[in-house]
Order: structure tokens, then C-alpha cells, then sequence
């Protein structure tokens, strides 16, 4: 899997991880558009993972102020699930964190991805909440 990054909102990576995410979370799951596709978008990273030129998987990262990383949106196209493709993406964004010292990720999780992420790592540090009608957790990685 060749893994591109791109910072902001303003070329083919961001129009690729955009689709992936309309893709899974508005068509899929039924999320409102304009709660998918938020004003973050021009300042946080966006990871696309390509299969064979094709957009497969994707994830974007919110900087902290305290210099953590937030991962958000993480989606693969129901063609190329099950193929550890994710497991590759998250891997990438955990090794480019460790790069920068970032001294830890967090991410909330929709509960159907708790055991992926744990055996990425990450713990649960939160009850559980809902959003967009879909039971999340937070879950944090300390670098």
C-alpha cells in the first residue's frame, strides 16, 4: 500500500480521503454530510492509503496545542476491508508521531473498533458517548 499525507484541504489526497469518508460515514452510515466535512478540514493532515492507485483507506490528524496527536475519521472503502489496510494507516500515522516526539495520540473510537485499535495500543480512557447515533470511546496511545 503506498500511504500519501497532505496538509490542508486543497488537493487530490484531501479530495481522495473526502470521498473514502462520504463514502463510508454519509452513504454508508447515514452521518449528515455537514457533519462529516467540518471547518478542520484546512489545517488538519489527511492520510490516504492507495491500493493499486486506487483511494482504499484514509485518517486525518488534528495537531494538539500541546503538541499530541488527534486521529479522526478513519474509514476504508468496504471493497478493501479486512485486508489490514488500516492496521498499515494507523501504524504510519504512530510512526510519524513518534518522528515529531509527539508524546501522545487519542482518537475516539466507535465501539466496533475498540479491539482494533487495542491491538494497536491504544487504551480506553473515557465512559462511553454517542455520536451521530453510534456508540464512541476515547482511547489514547501515550507515545
Amino acid at each position: 500500500m503506498d500511504i500519501k499525507h497532505t496538509l490542508g484541504d486543497n488537493s487530490v489526497i484531501f479530495r481522495d480521503a473526502t470521498y473514502i469518508r462520504r463514502t463510508v460515514f454519509v452513504r454508508e452510515q447515514n452521518m449528515p454530510e455537514t457533519q462529516e466535512i467540518d471547518a478542520h478540514e484546512d489545517h488538519t493532515i489527511h492520510y490516504v492509503g492507495y491500493l493499486n492507485q486506487d483511494p482504499a483507506v484514509t485518517a486525518r490528524v488534528h495537531v494538539l496545542k500541546d503538541g499530541g496527536f488527534r486521529i479522526q475519521r478513519v474509514a476504508t472503502i468496504k471493497a478493501f476491508r479486512g485486508q489490514g489496510l488500516g492496521y498499515q494507516l494507523i501504524e504510519a500515522i504512530i510512526e510519524d508521531a513518534k518522528r515529531t516526539t509527539t508524546p501522545y495520540i487519542i482518537l475516539f473510537a466507535q465501539d466496533h473498533a475498540i479491539g482494533f485499535y487495542e491491538k494497536l495500543g491504544f487504551i480506553v480512557t473515557s465512559e462511553g458517548e454517542m455520536e451521530a447515533g453510534i456508540p464512541h470511546h476515547y482511547m489514547k496511545l501515550t507515545l
